[in-house]
């Protein structure tokens, strides 16, 4: 005697699957720019790269005790001197020719990345003592970043 034992079916129907796939292509439509998206985190990047500059031009001005101008502006940024006259700065020099080098004889200058703004160009200098010839602090703001020098003590503030 043989018995019959009800249809039992393995697998999906087509409208699950269906409902499904839509529902996936929702979360892609949203989701999918997020991780593509590396904006932020250039942003970010240059923020961090301009907070070391300005802080190692600080450095480099009281450690020599010559000035050290940083220019930045939409284009990217650079460090320059004055012109050395018998083994110390020409004060006199106004044209700031001589680029800080890094260590490793490197130019201290660097561009923006593409897509990333920047609220304002600003010229700053660092003189013997650390201080800057701003009348008033700096601020810029790269994207979300905001990026402080302290007018009357140079200080860097990159919270």
């Amino acid at each position: 005697m043989q018995h019959s034992l009800p249809f039992r079916s393995a697998g999906f129907t087509l409208v699950e699957l269906v409902v499904v796939i839509v529902i996936a292509g929702i979360v892609a439509a949203f989701a999918a720019p997020r991780f593509f998206d590396d904006r932020t985190f250039l942003e970010r990047g240059y923020y961090e790269e301009l907070t070391a500059v300005l802080k190692y031009s600080q450095k480099l001005a009281l450690a020599s005790g010559c000035p050290v101008r940083v220019e930045i502006d939409g284009a990217g940024y650079a460090a320059r001197q004055q012109a050395e006259q018998g083994g110390t700065c020409d004060t006199d020099d106004s044209s700031w020719g001589t680029d800080v080098a890094l260590a490793d004889g490197d130019v201290l200058a660097g561009s923006m990345p593409m897509g990333v703004a920047l609220s304002q160009a600003a010229t700053l200098t660092f003189d013997a003592l650390g201080r800057t010839d701003l009348g008033s602090d700096l601020s810029i703001n790269i994207g979300p970043f905001e990026l402080k020098v302290l007018a009357d003590s140079g200080f860097v503030q990159a919270p």
